[in-house]
C-alpha cells in the first residue's frame, strides 16, 4: 500500500514537472514591449462560446499580447505592444478575419 503511494505520487510529479517549465518561459531580455491597454465594443455574441471565439480571434492579431471577451457587457479588453499595432488596426484585421462579429474601439487607456 506504501508502495502505490509511493508510485502514484511520482508519477503525479513526473505529468506535472513539463507543464511547470513550458509555463515558465524567459522572455529575451533585448524585446521591450510598449504595451497599451484598450476597450472594444463587441456586437454579434449570444454567449459565453461566442465571447470565446472573439477573444481566440482577437490573439491572432499581430501585436495583440492578451485579450479578455466578456458576452453579458459586449466588451472586450485588449493589450497590445503600440510598436507593432494599434487599435484601429486590430479593429479592421478582426473585422477583415470574422465576419459573425463585429468589434468597434470603445476607449483607449495606456497602462
Amino acid at each position: 500500500m506504501r508502495n502505490r503511494k509511493k508510485i502514484f505520487a511520482l508519477a503525479l510529479l513526473a505529468m506535472l514537472m513539463p507543464m511547470a517549465a513550458s509555463s515558465q518561459r524567459p522572455k529575451p531580455a533585448t524585446a521591450r514591449l510598449q504595451v497599451t491597454q484598450c476597450a472594444l465594443k463587441v456586437s454579434g455574441m449570444t454567449c459565453g462560446g461566442c465571447a470565446a471565439m472573439v477573444e481566440k480571434g482577437l490573439l491572432t492579431v499581430a501585436g495583440v499580447e492578451t485579450a479578455s471577451v466578456d458576452f453579458k457587457t459586449g466588451e472586450a479588453r485588449v493589450s497590445f505592444d503600440r510598436t507593432k499595432t494599434t487599435p484601429g488596426k486590430i479593429v479592421a484585421a478582426f473585422n477583415r478575419a470574422n465576419g459573425g462579429f463585429r468589434v468597434q474601439t470603445a476607449k483607449a487607456a495606456a497602462k
